[in-house]
């Protein structure tokens, strides 16, 4: 069963891999404009023309921003706003596991700072979005 979703707009955070990347690809060809949100810049370019080539959409963007920080974190949401008054879906995918105890640049266990603790910021910085689209 095919589903559209044009007129959509909806990020898709670690989409530079593994199931964020599949998942944007998908989202792309049923027609959603796609904000893609991943820490390295390259492959952000390089993922968003290859998703515009492979569906033929041409509404791919992205944000590189480093999701285990709050300054990603509140730098993902204000780069985001300041282009969209919509959002339909913030599909919170990013993570990582790191077999040695590190912490953030704040302070913070690493896997649990990007597994946990910023997505409930983003998803927060981003409510009144979500919410003024119905979503």
């Amino acid at each position: 069963m095919s589903q559209s979703m044009q007129g959509k707009t909806i990020i898709v955070t670690g989409a530079t891999n593994g199931i964020g990347l599949v998942a944007a690809g998908e989202l792309a060809a049923m027609g959603a404009r796609m904000v893609l949100v991943s820490r390295n810049q390259q492959k952000c370019v390089t993922v968003a023309e290859q998703i515009k080539t492979r569906t033929g959409n041409p509404l791919v963007e992205y944000i590189a921003a480093d999701l285990s920080t709050r300054a990603g974190v509140q730098h993902a949401a204000h780069e985001f706003k300041k282009h969209h008054t919509r959002l339909d879906v913030l599909l919170n995918n990013a993570g990582a596991i790191y077999m040695s105890r590190q912490l953030s640049k704040d302070g913070i266990e690493l896997t649990f700072a990007l597994n946990h603790l910023n997505y409930f910021h983003l998803t927060i910085l981003l409510l009144d979005v979500l919410k003024a689209s119905g979503a």
